[in-house]
């Protein structure tokens, strides 16, 4: 209260505290705290949202997928998880399929009835190494969900990687 009163008393007498203003030093640090709580606001939104994003049914896809190769299209007389040497070459060669093919395209996608919204990549490997791949460029940039089957090619155990984004 004495601070008060005593400004007011001498506020024509040039009192240091009557005649104090906003400085621009007291401007720049408020506007550098503002700036600072609003970069952080702007950064960290994003990442609690992250687990909301619709990317839920992607292992779902992956799995119907692997399945639906490895289970129907591609097999062997019915033999799950034995692929026929043919149907597979022309699948990943995206050729047509040769008669007695359980599949009508060589798309990925389409082969599985996948929609074109996800992006799809199917693999072949054996020891690590990749023997074939169809389907789109896999991203870097995302995340990327995949499902493997082990399977029997031409008497030889492979393992078929079907990546979903």
């Amino acid at each position: 209260m004495n601070r008060r009163r005593r400004a007011n008393a001498n506020a024509g007498s040039g009192d240091r505290w009557a005649t104090r203003a906003q400085t621009t030093v007291d401007f720049a640090i408020g506007v550098g705290i503002f700036l600072l709580a609003v970069a952080w606001v702007v950064g960290t939104i994003p990442q609690i949202l992250d687990p909301f994003e619709a990317e839920q049914d992607r292992p779902l896809v992956a799995n119907r997928a692997a399945d639906s190769l490895t289970r129907n299209l591609l097999v062997e007389s019915e033999q799950p998880n034995v692929l026929n040497e043919t149907c597979t070459d022309a699948f990943f060669d995206g050729n047509p399929p040769p008669t007695g093919c359980h599949y009508d395209n060589a798309d990925p996608n389409i082969a599985t009835g996948i929609d074109d919204s996800y992006g799809m990549n199917v693999t072949l490997s054996r020891h690590g190494t990749v023997v074939d791949t169809t389907g789109k460029p896999v991203p870097t940039s995302r995340s990327v969900v995949s499902a493997r089957r082990a399977v029997l090619l031409d008497g030889a155990l492979h393992e078929l990687t079907v990546r979903v984004w």
